[in-house]
């Protein structure tokens, strides 16, 4: 076996001093929701929370890993080119009109990520990352980022309308059999991986082990739903009861006493946005097929948001496209008002309410997303969690009294939300949008 590399391990272990918090603190948080999940008794909302965590994890882990690699390319450039490195930093090098080189920022899907980052470290030592698609590791990921992309961006037909002890276990499991094949590639030039993948120690003495959660158990049978479904007054009043529910969970919650934020607020913060979409997916759907000639073609695909396209041969071709978060917020109600109230409406986001609620975003996104090993992980404090669901309650009573038809629905959550689900199924009781029963 060769000698390591004493410069490229003491690169990593001045990276790990520097950023161990994006590699442990998501995943450490989603390892503590878990054990505090009951595998017997059903809840949705602290399920959703350690999922979103863990995926967070991977995405934070990847930047703590981008950090070592810009490092590595850098301490052996002959064994790397440039687009190596524009690969890691997130841009791509173009000519513009004028002949001058400039950046663009590209976005790389998580799982490419997954898979060339680990393998340019891997390159600088003269290893190969070749981790096979076909192990129950590499299903249970793929099960972990499609339920974490029905949770934070749901639609009409992607929703995650059960959720329980077993998707966040998995996920949990997911994200640290991943690391484990990373680091087992890239050792010892990963300090400090092998205690952070020791499992924190939980209420008995199976709790131990790497990926162990889910082992040996069966998985529940939970078919993919769709918000029809499950039915529209069970997907608002769900989201909406799930969003509160960690919310006051983590305003109450004396966790990390010694700061101002914690696990949970992060968790309550990204399910805040997560109920935003899914109340605008599902009333986009329910008014588009209460009266359907009420929209036009494009309207009823940007609703939809669905691509359409012609081809070289002349065929028509039809994909899914995802609009931009502040598009979404203005546009979507700015068409059901037009199409159902008829009338001229834009949310205000300029207001105080409305910046806040592009700021609560933002904050978000760099939960979720780390853009840089050097960015410090925000802990999302409970102020920002109040100031953030304010803004989301600001915005729902904006629609609700200045787009009455489409969103007037939305005065029962923001009032009396203890019989909230008897008064909408009173509005709802003609609507052809009801779940399916036996």
């Amino acid at each position: 076996m060769p000698k390591p590399d004493d410069d490229l391990i003491q690169i990593a272990f001045e990276e790990h001093k520097k950023n161990v918090g994006l590699a442990l603190i998501h995943l450490r948080d989603a390892r503590s929701i878990v054990q505090s999940i009951s595998e017997i008794r059903p809840h949705r909302a602290l399920p959703k929370a350690a999922l979103l965590l863990a995926t967070a994890a991977i995405e934070t882990n990847l930047s703590y890993l981008s950090g070592i690699a810009e490092r590595f390319i850098a301490a052996r450039p002959r064994k790397f080119s440039a687009p190596h490195m524009d690969f890691i930093r997130g841009v791509q090098q173009l000519v513009d009109d004028n002949g001058k080189i400039v950046e663009k920022k590209v976005y790389h899907p998580l799982t490419e990520r997954m898979q060339i980052i680990p393998s340019l470290l891997a390159r600088a030592i003269d290893r190969q990352y070749r981790p096979s698609s076909r192990t129950a590791a590499s299903r249970k990921m793929r099960r972990t980022i499609a339920c974490r992309d029905a949770i934070v961006h749901p639609s009409w037909d992607r929703y995650v309308a059960e959720a329980g002890w077993w998707e966040a276990a998995e996920a949990v499991d997911a994200v640290e059999l991943y690391l484990q094949t990373v680091d087992a590639a890239l050792s010892p030039y990963l300090p400090g991986y092998m205690f952070m993948l020791r499992t924190i120690k939980g209420p008995t003495k199976h709790d131990v082990g790497v990926g162990h959660r889910t082992l040996g158990k069966k998985a529940p049978e939970r078919a993919k739903s769709t918000m029809q479904e499950v039915g529209v007054v069970e997907v608002m009043s769900g989201e909406w009861l799930d969003s509160v529910f960690m919310t006051s969970i983590a305003l109450g919650h004396p966790t990390e006493a010694d700061s101002d934020g914690s696990m949970l607020t992060r968790a309550a913060l990204v399910l805040l946005y997560a109920m935003l979409d899914a109340q605008l997916a599902v009333v986009a759907q329910w008014r588009m097929r209460e009266n359907p000639v009420l929209f036009t073609e494009t309207e009823l695909l940007f609703l939809n948001e669905a691509a359409v396209g012609v081809n070289h041969h002349g065929e028509i071709w039809v994909d899914t496209t995802q609009h931009p978060f502040k598009r979404r917020i203005k546009a979507i109600p700015a068409v059901l008002a037009r199409c159902v109230d008829q009338i001229d409406f834009l949310p205000d986001l300029g207001s105080s309410w409305g910046n806040a609620l592009l700021t609560g975003y933002d904050l978000r996104n760099r939960v979720m997303h780390s853009s840089s090993p050097s960015a410090p992980l925000p802990r999302v404090s409970k102020q920002e969690l109040r100031a953030a669901s304010g803004a989301v309650r600001a915005y729902f009573e904006d629609l609700a009294s200045r787009v009455p038809k489409a969103f007037g629905h939305m005065h029962v959550f923001l009032g009396d939300v203890g019989s909230h689900s008897q008064k909408l199924e009173s509005q709802f009781i003609r609507s052809s949008l009801k779940p399916k029963t036996g």
